[in-house]
């Protein structure tokens, strides 16, 4: 009875929950301001770590990672354990992954990912720079539950997972929620606050310009509204999906979706606009359908011919989830505390995490260098004395004794004389010796290094602005969500520009209205491209475009960019290629049953939908290329036309269109021209009701062909796959550099090698109608330089 503890009842049930508030608060649902993650999401990354479940090693099974889980550190069910290692492979929730996943994993539509059994998963090479440096004695360890294992309290984080891929918890009385950001902009900002500790939340604005979600979407709240967010630590951003409409046959239109705001879901979205439609709320759609693929969302949503598409989308924007509010809340634990932090102290306490693993790392590289160094000096000094240590060791009676005799003859440490016994015979050799005096001067510099970093914290954060540009070049990108500022419900379908596109993947996009001629902006557009242009880019279309139609840009390795021209940027801007690639060809996609052929340098060509290159990613291959191949051109489908694709040696072929038929993207295409042997296809163009062909040769021999030259003597069209005909005489360094079919009365726009761009008026008093064997005149006489690209302005009013 002495034992009894007499307590109020109340008393104990306050203490009781306390106790488990803060259990669930430090234990469950907040994360750790320095890794940013959960117990249970460090407990999954560092058992896999321990299991050796590298991205460079074959996936393990699922259930495998969850049994070491529960088994060696979580104390809770595998439940809670696998819905966590899931989250972290899907990548419509992280916006950088920390796990593979092979198998199902679930999908934005909310299905259930398949069983622990089926799946199989691993690291990402991201996960490994979270893990980096933890067995150098970086971070503080602590017993698992039982006492048999340590595991780390927090992991060495050299990836800021916190600020980057965001969280969300529901604790006792407290919650967070965390949006994802651009790692890029996070890395910027994360530089510029190391070196300027006192920068205000607003300069650091002007890195992180918002959340920047893995499902893209549109942030429209006002950047005002965004650097308030990031002072108080909370609020509210709305994100809207992207939508785009489509103009059909018969004077109907469509709306297609092809992103949704995060963490919506597909499937009950798609329910909520058939529930408008069923209770008579929306009158003017049709029929909805999803054909979203593994590649990309795709929700069609059909008009009837009497609807106003702009409002059926404001309508969806304001009556469904394709609009949502996304809720801010930076609460995280800081010490085991949970506190509300701005974004300078999210990012502040990173750094001060980030030195410290620094520190730790650098005392241990120190510590290790230096006892290195100690044995190596030892070693050095046996060489030196190399008789003197033979005779000792022979004349000893055992290791102890010989150990004894030569730190007492030679002064050296226990470690020393005992690496000296270890040392093998052939160590004595010369060579072995040279190698010895480098490894003892490389690590004196290494040691000099490490003490430089350890002197001052201006070192340790050079050290940190490396890390962070090492890993820049690694793992960053491009925004997926994009930042307008949006004034009321207005949309901004049919506004227009004009919109020039160059090889580097650099555009120039400006937008004109009733207030601007659009004769003034092109010419100012086109006297931007012409000034700015450099050496071996190239202009490859300029043309008039409304905001809402989307473009795709083809380049030279067969993969299709593509974009609504509201989303590029606005101004002169960049693609987002891949390093290296060159843009050949940028084309509107306003119709699903428009076509694009697509012709290679070895004399391929493929003709394919729109539905393959619009509907799907919006960066995907649209053709494979073999090794020594590479796309040269390609153009939109124009019924009705004829096909001609000419080469460097001045050959021509002219044959039906229809005898290429559409194939899907996995397609190889087919043979187009017989080539001679060293000859490629410089180029392909559709004619219509062009009446002329021009051809310009590399050194400026210019001349006009009529088009029915190039048919047989019999007046009929050649086939695909035959020998072209003659288009232009060459001399013996010369070669046919572009041709296309022109009316009289045409502006072309020629680009050079070096980097110009020059106008050309097709008039047959200035470019001479010859016989295609004819040579033409030099009229374009460029010393040095040779012309590469003809352009069309695709404006509707003729140029001058």
């Amino acid at each position: 009875m002495s034992e009894i503890i007499r307590q109020p009842i109340e008393e104990e049930v306050k203490s009781a929950y306390l106790d488990y508030a803060m259990s669930v608060i430090v234990g469950r649902a907040i994360p750790d301001v320095r890794d940013g993650l959960k117990p249970v999401q460090r407990r999954i990354l560092y058992a896999m770590y321990e299991e050796g479940m590298y991205p460079n090693k074959p996936y393990k099974k699922s259930a495998r990672t969850v049994g070491n889980v529960i088994a060696k550190y979580h104390p809770h069910g595998d439940a809670a354990v696998y819905d966590a290692l899931v989250r972290m492979a899907q990548d419509f929730t992280l916006r950088y992954p920390l796990i593979q996943g092979q198998g199902n994993f679930g999908s934005i539509d909310g299905d259930p990912p398949a069983a622990m059994r089926y799946t199989e998963a691993r690291l990402t090479k991201l996960a490994m720079e979270m893990l980096a440096d933890i067995d150098k004695n970086t971070v503080d360890m602590k017993e698992n539950f039982d006492a048999s294992l340590m595991e780390p309290e927090v992991l060495p984080a050299k990836f800021p997972n916190l600020i980057c891929n965001g969280a969300a918890g529901i604790a006792v009385g407290l919650s967070t929620n965390i949006p994802p950001h651009n790692f890029t902009e996070i890395a910027e900002a994360l530089k510029y606050l190391a070196e300027f500790p006192n920068a205000t939340v607003e300069e650091l604005c002007q890195f992180v310009k918002g959340p920047d979600f893995p499902t893209g979407g549109v942030l429209i709240t006002p950047k005002e509204e965004i650097v308030k967010i990031y002072k108080d630590g909370r609020g509210s951003v709305t994100v809207k999906g992207k939508a785009r409409i489509e103009r059909l046959p018969g004077n109907r239109h469509r709306i297609i979706i092809y992103e949704i705001p995060y963490q919506v879901n597909k499937v009950e979205f798609i329910k909520r606009i058939a529930e408008l439609v069923r209770k008579g709320q929306e009158k003017g759609i049709s029929d909805l359908r999803d054909e979203s693929d593994r590649d990309g969302i795709r929700i069609i949503v059909e008009l009837k011919r009497e609807a106003d598409p702009e409002k059926v989308l404001k309508k969806l924007y304001r009556r469904t989830q394709l609009q949502k509010s996304i809720p801010i809340n930076f609460t995280v634990l800081v010490g085991k505390q949970p506190k509300t932090l701005d974004l300078k102290g999210i990012l502040w306490e990173f750094i001060k995490h980030r030195i410290e693993v620094i520190t730790r790392r650098t005392l241990y590289e120190l510590d290790k260098a230096e006892s290195r160094l100690h044995i190596v000096e030892g070693l050095l000094k046996a060489l030196e004395n190399a008789d003197r240590v033979i005779e000792i060791v022979r004349g000893s009676k055992d290791v102890s004794s010989a150990k004894e005799l030569l730190k007492e003859e030679f002064g050296l440490s226990d470690a020393q004389s005992q690496a000296i016994l270890d040392m093998r015979l052939s160590r004595f050799t010369a060579l072995e010796g040279d190698k010895l005096y480098q490894e003892a001067d490389e690590l004196r510099l290494k040691i000099e290094e490490y003490q430089k970093i350890l002197s001052s914290e201006e070192e340790k954060i050079r050290v940190f602005i490396e890390e962070m540009d090492y890993l820049l070049e690694k793992f960053g990108d491009e925004r997926k969500t994009m930042v307008i500022e949006e004034k009321g419900e207005q949309l901004t379908f049919e506004e227009d520009y004009i919109l020039a596109v160059l090889s580097s993947g650099r555009i120039i996009n400006r937008k004109f209205d009733e207030k601007e001629e659009k004769e003034e902006v092109y010419q100012k557009v086109l006297n931007e491209v012409s000034t700015t242009v450099k050496p071996g880019e190239k202009l490859i279309s300029i043309q008039e475009i409304k905001s809402s139609t989307p473009i795709a840009f083809v380049t030279d390795r067969g993969k299709a960019y593509w974009s609504l021209v509201a989303d590029l940027p606005k101004g002169e801007g960049k693609l987002n290629i891949e390093e290296g690639e060159i843009v050949g060809t940028a084309f509107k996609g306003e119709g699903e049953e428009d076509r694009l052929f697509i012709l290679t340098k070895n004399g391929i060509i493929k003709r394919m939908s729109y539905e393959d290159i619009f509907y799907k990613s919006q960066n995907h291959t649209i053709i494979p290329l073999s090794e020594d191949d590479e796309v040269v051109v390609a153009f939109a489908d124009d019924h009705p036309s004829v096909l001609a694709v000419y080469t460097r040696k001045g050959d021509l072929l002219m044959f039906d269109r229809s005898q290429v038929r559409v194939t899907g993207d996995k397609a190889k295409g087919v043979e187009a021209i017989d080539l001679d042997e060293g000859d490629e296809v410089r180029g392909g163009f559709l004619i219509n009701s062009e009446e002329y062909v021009l051809t310009i040769t590399e050194k400026g021999y210019t001349k006009l062909v009529k088009k029915e030259e190039f048919y047989t003597k019999e007046g009929k069209l050649k086939k695909r796959g035959q020998k072209g005909l003659m288009a232009v005489k060459l001399s013996k360094d010369d070669a046919l550099s572009a041709a296309t079919g022109v009316h009289m009365g045409d502006t072309l726009l020629l680009s050079t090698e070096k980097g110009r761009v020059l106008k050309l008026k097709v008039d047959e008093m200035k470019i001479p109608v010859a016989k295609r064997t004819a040579m033409g005149e030099q009229l374009i006489k460029i010393e040095g330089d040779k012309v590469v690209k003809i352009v069309k302005p695709k404006i509707s009013e003729s140029q001058d």
